[in-house]
């Protein structure tokens, strides 16, 4: 009696341990991806941005995600927080994870202006929409025109949103 007694309480404790490990797991953005127009504000913004593909490979030490947009690529090497940078000639940038949000940061330069992209991923609960809210600083007080500006952000700044929907 003891020994099943013991048996029962140790399945429970294994039962326990593991469901409390694999809810910590970080979620799998790996796919391709494609906008939805109609439900993104970018799409809203400044002239049309026609389709939108966003191909992610996700790794345990990096994130890859190349983004075409009007037939031009961009790709993105994303290591975790702290790591040392990686080759000037690859555009990239950090990742970190706060809950099941995938948080990127980039560095890069529009026009000679240092410009901030912090993008916060997030998926459905099926795993089948990606949205992602995006900000954007642009240095010395530069002012975006396609931005959704409100009074909590400062002129340099711009915040949207946008959906992705899982194509493979």
């Amino acid at each position: 009696m003891k020994a099943t007694k013991l048996f029962v309480c140790t399945l429970c404790v294994a039962g326990l341990t593991s469901a409390g490990l694999s809810a910590q797991r970080s979620p799998d953005f790996s796919g391709t991806w494609t906008m939805d127009l109609a439900r993104s504000e970018a799409a809203a913004h400044g002239e049309p941005i026609g389709p939108v593909t966003v191909v992610i490979r996700q790794a345990p030490g990096e994130v890859r995600v190349e983004t075409t947009q009007n037939g031009s690529t961009q790709a993105v090497r994303y290591l975790p927080e702290g790591t040392s940078p990686i080759v000037a000639d690859e555009p990239s940038g950090t990742f970190r994870w706060e809950g099941p949000q995938l948080i990127t940061n980039l560095i890069a330069h529009v026009n000679q202006q240092a410009v901030t992209v912090m993008e916060s991923r997030r998926l459905n609960p099926a795993g089948t929409e990606m949205t992602v809210a995006v900000t954007l600083v642009v240095q010395h007080g530069y002012q975006s025109g396609a931005s959704n500006l409100g009074a909590k952000n400062p002129p340099n700044m711009s915040t949207g949103t946008n959906v992705f929907v899982k194509a493979r």
